[in-house]
């Protein structure tokens, strides 16, 4: 992250493989069908088509690609707060990045579903002043501890209204 004269990295990351356990729990089972199917299959004498090892070897790499897919998901998102703002960029080959100033920081807030909570990841909604809906809406999607971060915004919000506090 380039930053600027006087700029310092608050918080910076991506999101928690954590965050992501839902999404195994829907698509590896699934890429786990043809491997169940064949075997299914097979155990009651049907004709499959192919050899048992090569189902296997067919959700053997359905797996590796989800997976794969999950890591280049996370690996695409970085999200940084700075004591001068707040950075959203996402992707690898294009990419989408958003800033706004730390000081137009309206409100903060916190989502976690109940897997969530089990996880300790969550989503922190920061809502800046802004024209429009995309511009002003920073979502840190599948951060670990959002609680802490939202500390340090608090804090440094505080600082930021305040510059003389703590002389």
């Amino acid at each position: 992250m380039d930053l600027v004269s006087g700029e310092e990295i608050l918080w910076q990351g991506r999101p928690s493989w954590r965050s992501q356990l839902s999404f195994f729990i829907v698509w590896i089972p699934l890429a786990l069908v043809p491997v169940i199917i064949a075997g299914i299959l097979e155990a009651n004498d049907a004709e499959t088509g192919l050899p048992y090892w090569q189902w296997l070897l067919i959700s053997l790499l359905l797996v590796v690609l989800v997976v794969a897919f999950d890591v280049l998901r996370r690996y695409a998102t970085f999200f940084a707060v700075t004591n001068q703002r707040l950075r959203v960029r996402r992707g690898i080959l294009a990419r989408n990045e958003q800033t706004a100033r730390f000081d137009r920081v309206q409100n903060v807030d916190i989502s976690q579903s109940l897997m969530d909570r089990i996880m300790r990841v969550g989503t922190v909604d920061f809502d800046t002043a802004g024209s429009g809906e995309e511009s002003s809406n920073f979502r840190f999607e599948g951060i670990a501890d959002p609680q802490a971060l939202v500390h340090i915004v608090a804090t440094h919000s505080h600082q930021i209204e305040h510059p003389t506090a703590g002389l």
